[in-house]
């Protein structure tokens, strides 16, 4: 058998080990008992995902490139800088800061004044 991938968590090593299996290819996911019970007391990290050598290429087309493409996260996660979103966003974001931070602000006013009337009555 042989490694073909080490995930850093197990639940991402039996998910690459569940979409195997979709492909009818046989895998294991060999880590450290010591995670699930005391993450704290492992002694290798990582889970390596293994399927038999003659499996290998067939895998690894499977679960596709190890990184993936930037220009296609860049154009999935694109995000808009908050002067370019349209006015009505911009100013309803601000009218929400409003309504949240005012109220609290004036509270805490008063409690101060509050507590210091007490003090020197």
């Amino acid at each position: 058998m042989s490694t073909i991938r080490v995930f850093g968590t197990k639940f991402e090593a039996d998910t690459a080990k569940a979409l195997l299996a979709e492909s009818d290819i046989d895998a294991v996911v060999y880590g450290d008992p010591a995670y699930s019970v005391a993450p704290h007391l492992i002694t290798e990290p990582g889970f390596d995902l293994m399927v038999l050598d003659t499996e290998v290429d067939r895998a690894l087309d499977v679960l596709g490139p190890l990184a993936p493409d930037l220009e296609e996260l860049e154009a999935a996660y694109h995000h808009r800088r908050f002067i370019d979103r349209p006015v009505w966003v911009r100013i309803a974001t601000y009218a929400l800061i409003l309504a949240v931070v005012v109220p609290i602000t004036w509270q805490g006013f008063r409690i101060a004044v509050d507590a210091l009337r007490s003090l020197f009555p």
